[in-house]
């Protein structure tokens, strides 16, 4: 952009300049382009402009610390909100019965701060965070509540006033007119941002902590979440880039990792694509939307195309580590489910020596492909040293590592038996529900091959009869899978004994899918059932049980995915659903309601 123009940009042009810069430059260029733009007009700008400039600051530095899950990153950003919230509440402060379109926007600045917190707060994974961040998002929403209710009392002639007032030259009535609606547009829109991102990260929340936000009296809706982010992500707001992102990381990552959708592996697919669609003259070579477009070809079953895509995102993205890591994550998995055990590894070494969130992990992910390409000396070593650069020996990924580290060392691992872990820990991780039918016959057939070798050892048999049973089922070939699933529980006794209850419990799982594509739903609820209740206290275990509650749901519902509705009548402002628009596609404006316009 011109300097010439960039220095007539208001502080919402210059908000929304910066989340374009976010997606299309990176995280890291858009507070740069921020602090330089509040510092060139420090003299010049309101209070209500800097906060709004800060509120963008913060929302950047948020993305920015959920994608390097760096823990400095979080706190930094944790202490920044703060600062910025207090800022918030004092401009909420004095007026009369009503507050001004400035004072309702702090309001929200002021919740959404809240929000993030919140939501930073979790990532501590302790009951201790939970508990905070179940507070943090309560106060969010009671704060969403109440901005909402202002908005909606707002009267139009005071809205126009202080639009007016805040100009330097005089202005039409007709142009006040104009903006002032625009302003009730955006004001309403932005608290729905709000809402729907809070609604949603709650409906994510595992069940065993959900009981924990439930106790504090809300709970989450997250068809009117979805509704209320797909209506702010249509608007002009500056918040609709950052929704635009969440619904896209919720359709094509969130949805098929953890099975909400259960069976329906389509689920997402349409909504994804409609937004990069509508996207894509603006985003078009943007790394972060290349990552999706990746993500897409690889929920189509296309993984030649998605690593296509994931690999141009790479080249793009030097000077954007934190879209880089996502990409490579994805080209590592690529590679695991085709067997490339050395592009696997250079994938997994990259992030290892760059990760700000964990060594430990990425390490163990790389000495796996090390030793599944034959170089077992190489990845002895990587499994020696995974204890010294284990930083969050509380979380359930590192936990996990850590002891299959010790267990591979112990048993010597060989190059069959490192594939084996290999793929079965791309299941665990939702990295093979969508290959073509193609990959799957390769991968049954490598597994088949390896099979004979590994009689000798329980733990390694039931783990070959579980990798069969899961490329059997996605070939449809149920009974035969069955079969496969039955015998890993065969082996069940033997697993509990070296600490693997995953293969078992994910077993029961898929016997449990099994019943259901026959129609036998009862069937189908008792090993769900015996899934979640018969095994416990293993790491990968949130995973296992967001997937049987999915499908559960799934089940309850009769058999597909319930399609957003509107909710019932008597819900309390919080609700936003009940107040937005089918769709903001016909070209008309969310502006103040005709029977409230004035003149």
């Amino acid at each position: 952009m011109a300097a010439s123009s960039e220095g007539d940009l208001g502080a919402d042009d210059r908000a929304k300049r910066a989340m374009d810069i976010m997606f299309t430059e990176g995280v890291d260029q858009a507070e740069q382009y921020l602090v330089e733009k509040t510092s060139e007009s420090a003299n010049s700008l309101s209070d209500a402009d800097r906060l709004k400039l800060n509120c963008t600051v913060a929302y950047v530095r948020f993305v920015k610390a959920l994608m390097t899950w760096d823990e400095d990153a979080i706190d930094e950003t944790i202490k920044f909100v703060k600062s910025i919230e207090k800022s918030a509440e004092s401009q909420t402060k004095g007026g009369g019965a009503a507050k001004s379109g400035n004072q309702i926007e702090a309001g929200i600045v002021e919740a959404d701060c809240v929000l993030i917190r919140g939501m930073l707060t979790f990532t501590r994974m302790s009951f201790t965070s939970y508990i905070k961040a179940g507070f943090h998002l309560r106060s969010a929403s009671k704060g969403y509540d109440k901005m909402l209710r202002e908005v909606e009392k707002l009267e139009p002639n005071a809205l126009e006033r202080e639009i007016a007032s805040s100009k330097k030259m005089n202005q039409s009535a007709m142009t006040c007119r104009r903006e002032a609606s625009a302003r009730y547009s955006t004001l309403k829109s932005s608290v729905t941002m709000g809402y729907g991102l809070l609604n949603l990260i709650m409906s994510l929340i595992p069940d065993k902590i959900l009981v924990i936000i439930k106790l504090l009296g809300f709970s989450a809706k997250r068809e009117a979440a979805l509704k209320a982010l797909q209506f702010c992500s249509e608007t002009s707001n500056m918040r609709s880039p950052i929704a635009k992102l969440v619904l896209l990381w919720h359709h094509t990552v969130t949805r098929p990792s953890f099975g909400l959708d259960g069976d329906n592996l389509t689920a997402g697919i349409d909504e994804a694509q409609k937004i990069m669609t509508q996207a894509s003259a603006v985003y078009q070579r943007s790394p972060l939307f290349l990552y999706f477009e990746g993500r897409l070809a690889y929920l189509r079953r296309d993984t030649e195309s998605a690593l296509k895509a994931f690999l141009q995102s790479v080249a793009l993205s030097e000077d954007q580590r934190e879209i880089k890591h996502v990409n490579l994550y994805e080209i590592g998995f690529c590679h695991v489910t085709n067997l490339e055990w050395k592009k696997a590894a250079e994938a997994f070494c990259i992030l290892k020596n760059e990760t700000r969130w964990s060594v430990g992990y990425y390490s163990y992910l790389y000495a796996l492909c090390l030793a599944a390409s034959g170089d077992p000396d190489a990845a002895a070593a990587e499994f020696r040293n995974i204890p010294s650069v284990t930083k969050h020996k509380n979380s359930n990924y590192e936990k996990f590592v850590l002891r299959r580290s010790v267990l591979h060392l112990k048993m010597g691992l060989r190059e069959h038996e490192a594939i084996l872990f290999a793929l079965q820990l791309a299941y665990q991780w939702s990295q093979v529900a969508y290959l073509n039918e193609e990959q799957c016959q390769t991968l049954l057939r490598s597994v088949q091959a390896i099979k004979g070798r590994t009689s000798s050892v329980p733990l390694m048999e039931a783990i070959c009869y579980q990798l069969e049973g899961v490329f059997l089922m996605h070939l449809l070939r149920y009974d035969e899978a069955e079969e496969h699933f039955r015998r890993v529980l065969e082996k069940a006794k033997d697993c509990v004994a070296r600490k693997e209850q995953q293969a078992p419990a994910f077993a029961t799982y898929e016997i449990g899918r099994i019943y259901f594509k026959r129609g036998d739903v009862e069937k189908a609820k008792s090993a769900l059932a015996k899934a979640k209740s018969n095994y416990g206290d293993y790491e990968v275990e949130s995973r296992l049980q967001a997937k049987v509650q999915s499908l559960l749901q799934f089940i309850k519902k009769g058999g597909r995915t319930a399609s957003p509705s509107p909710l019932p009548d008597d819900v309390g402002a919080g609700d936003l659903a009940l107040h937005l628009p089918e769709s903001s596609e016909s070209g008309q404006s969310d502006s103040i309601p005709s029977d409230r316009k004035s003149g």
